[in-house]
């Protein structure tokens, strides 16, 4: 069984540093957006409370 993809709400700074590649995927064509955080991803598995954008 694999490791649970941590939500961007909770990514650091350092994260994003370190993962940039993954980071910059998740984000390229975002179709939704969190209502917690403002971060925008391409699946709603990324954020804690997304909401499609239209």
């Amino acid at each position: 069984m694999g490791k649970k993809a941590k939500r961007l709400c909770k990514w650091k700074e350092d994260d994003i540093v370190k993962k940039f590649d993954k980071f910059a995927s998740i984000v390229k064509n975002p179709a939704f957006a969190c209502k917690k955080c403002g971060r925008v991803a391409v699946k709603k598995k990324w954020l804690h409370k997304p909401t499609e954008l239209k």
